[in-house]
């Protein structure tokens, strides 16, 4: 009988400690997803300019050709710093935004020479493996500025990583309308941070 009396009171005890301790995750995760706050930022412009001694192309062959490929670091450090945290989590990570313009087009130079445009993103400088981010579609014609049609990708594995390489495709058909095309490619991103 005081052994049955023993358990019992054991028992009775630990109940309010696993009811406690569920509860504090709970608190935590409740206190965590209170504290997490979204970010959007735009990541540095790109510019760069294309040689038409490096993009010949015979009217009507369609060909794809790398415009330009770039270096990508985004300080998840500072991010945290700058909004008062120490260390946090990133979670949902995607481009809210790319856009390629023209720099200070005169008349008559436009993208009617390339029929559409993609931009990928890798790991590696060398594209081994790449992500479709965004394509154009067919591009209007007399366009000086394009918005891209964003992929459902999440680039979380990329933010965590801190830096990855974007690579602009394009689709062209027909000679640059100018010995030198500067261009300008602008992106934004999203991601949420759960504070640590």
């Amino acid at each position: 009988m005081k052994n049955k009396t023993f358990l019992l009171a054991a028992i009775v005890a630990i109940l309010p400690l696993i009811f406690l301790t569920q509860s504090c995750e709970t608190i935590k995760d409740e206190v965590n997803d209170a504290a997490s706050f979204d970010v959007s930022m735009n990541l540095p412009d790109q510019y760069f300019v294309l040689d038409s001694n490096d993009f010949k192309s015979t009217k009507g062959i369609l060909e794809e050709i790398v415009f330009t490929q770039f270096y990508i670091s985004v300080n998840l450090d500072s991010i945290f710093e700058a909004n008062g945290i120490s260390a946090g989590h990133i979670s949902d990570g995607e481009f809210t935004a790319i856009t390629v313009s023209l720099e200070n087009p005169v008349e008559g130079v436009n993208f009617d020479f390339v029929n559409s445009m993609r931009v990928t993103v890798s790991e590696t400088s060398g594209f081994e493996e790449e992500t479709l981010l965004a394509s154009t579609g067919t591009i209007a014609d007399g366009s000086t500025s394009v918005t891209f049609n964003l992929e459902t990708v999440n680039i979380l594995d990329y933010l965590n990583k801190k830096d990855f390489y974007m690579r602009l495709y394009g689709d062209q058909d027909s000679p640059l309308p100018a010995n030198l095309l500067p261009m300008l490619l602008q992106s934004g991103i999203k991601f949420t941070v759960e504070p640590l």
